[in-house]
């Protein structure tokens, strides 16, 4: 009687179980890459850290990333969600509660791409990097970079 009804309740959690869940989990790891390297990454407006890194996301979401590298254009790029082949397994195997446990915590989902390299622009004159950087610069260094451009012929007096 006893291992009969181990036997029924390890049937019953197995079954009410997310497939997707057990499997993989609610999140994620995405690589991510730029060249130049070195650029600062945020993931949904947190900071995540340098290229090159690994970030662990939420599979329920979409994410927005933003690379920032001094000199250079921001680049943004999503990550998107899309339903994992796992979803199927639950509903062939007749696990509707398995699918709800992972329709509800978001395992049933996958992030696409998994991986995410940006090339990385020189930032234009004018762009709101440079401007960016101009502001930035103390008034001793934009009278050097004034002299310089005299000096180079690009400005007259």
């Amino acid at each position: 009687m006893y291992r009969a009804s181990i036997l029924l309740l390890s049937g019953i959690c197995i079954l009410s179980s997310g497939c997707a869940s057990i499997i993989h989990g609610t999140t994620q790891e995405i690589s991510l890459s730029s060249n130049p390297s070195g650029a600062k990454v945020q993931a949904d407006g947190n900071q995540v850290g340098e290229t090159p890194t690994n970030v662990t996301l939420k599979r329920k979401t979409d994410h927005v990333l933003l690379f920032n590298k001094e000199g250079y254009e921001q680049e943004q790029r999503t990550v998107m969600h899309v339903i994992s082949g796992a979803v199927y397994g639950n509903i062939a195997a007749g696990g509707l509660i398995g699918w709800g446990v992972d329709a509800a915590t978001g395992a049933q989902y996958k992030l696409v791409p998994e991986t995410v390299n940006v090339e990385l622009q020189p930032a234009k004159a004018g762009s709101s990097e440079t401007k960016t950087q101009a502001i930035q610069m103390s008034t001793e260094d934009k009278l050097k970079e004034l002299e310089k451009l005299m000096k180079d012929g690009q400005i007259t007096k």
